[in-house]
């Protein structure tokens, strides 16, 4: 699936610093992927919990945040993230997966994973975003 982030979306700085990649991203899913470096571990050698946590916050906010009208936007916005941190990573390739789990009004609900090369589950996460307002709308708002 193409790296829709590439075209429809500016790179943040944030993307930047972390080196995740947008691995899919349709409507109500988002994957994204990192190459483990040794900048993302702690200080016994495993992938540091805030990694877990950025990988599932992007992931999760690209599932909300998909536009089916080209041209267009969805913003939104992190309301809350509880990750549950199951298996300490030491290297390899992570992927984060969001699902859409719901839309009320402008919340929109959201839980996913992440995973290591071998398919392990590493971390799990349910999160809340809040939409700016039109971008609760499948077809978001014109991009400016």
């Amino acid at each position: 699936m193409q790296d829709q982030s590439d075209t429809q979306r500016k790179r943040s700085g944030y993307r930047q610093l972390i080196g995740y990649r947008t691995r899919a991203w349709r409507e109500g899913y988002g994957e994204v992927e990192l190459a483990v470096g040794p900048q993302h571990l702690n200080a016994i050698g495993i992938v540091h919990g805030g990694v877990y946590m950025s990988l599932l916050d992007v992931a999760l906010g690209h599932a909300v945040a998909f536009c089916t009208i080209p041209g267009h936007v969805r913003f939104s916005t992190t309301v809350s993230l509880a990750t549950s941190f199951l298996k300490g990573a030491k290297g390899g390739v992570l992927t984060g997966i969001g699902r859409v789990d719901g839309v009320e009004g402008r919340l929109a609900t959201a839980s996913g994973e992440v995973r290591d090369e071998a398919g392990e589950l590493c971390a799990l996460a349910q999160a809340n975003f809040l939409y700016f307002p039109g971008s609760e709308r499948p077809e978001g708002v014109p991009r400016r």
